[in-house]
């Protein structure tokens, strides 16, 4: 019997290889980059939000509860091995918010547009101070 893991890294492989693994995506899909991340990345390593595009529910899926956590795990484990090779950083990974926060550099950012079928939008991850109180 498979382990939860290797289950994951089985359905990330399915995905990452099916043809028909998005609805709505086509092989021509691009993601959209903001224009702030190009910017960004032409002064040196940038932090990034990369919007996770995920697989249409399966007959089979019986939780109706977006977003779904299996899901989300095997989209992120494609983006991040198609990354490989790449100068980018992980800084955070989100397990029921289809989001990655990236650091990454102007080769990872040529990887990402090339992955309409798994990212749907890269941005500037804007870190901001917090609210002061009144």
């Amino acid at each position: 019997m498979l382990n939860g893991r290797a289950l994951l890294v089985g359905m990330a492989l399915l995905l990452a290889f099916s043809p028909e693994r998005v609805v709505g995506a086509t092989p021509g899909d691009a993601p959209v980059i903001d224009p702030d991340v190009r910017a960004a990345v032409t002064r040196g390593p940038a932090r990034v939000l990369v919007d996770l595009r995920l697989p249409a529910p399966s007959a089979s899926d019986t939780d109706p509860r977006p977003p779904r956590e299996p899901a989300i795990a095997a989209t992120r484990q494609i983006v991040l091995a198609r990354l490989t090779g790449t100068a980018y950083r992980l800084v955070r990974q989100y397990r029921t918010v289809p989001l990655l926060a990236l650091e990454i550099g102007a080769d990872a950012l040529a990887a990402l547009e090339r992955m309409g079928d798994v990212v749907v939008r890269v941005r500037v991850d804007k870190v901001l101070p917090p609210a002061t109180p009144r």
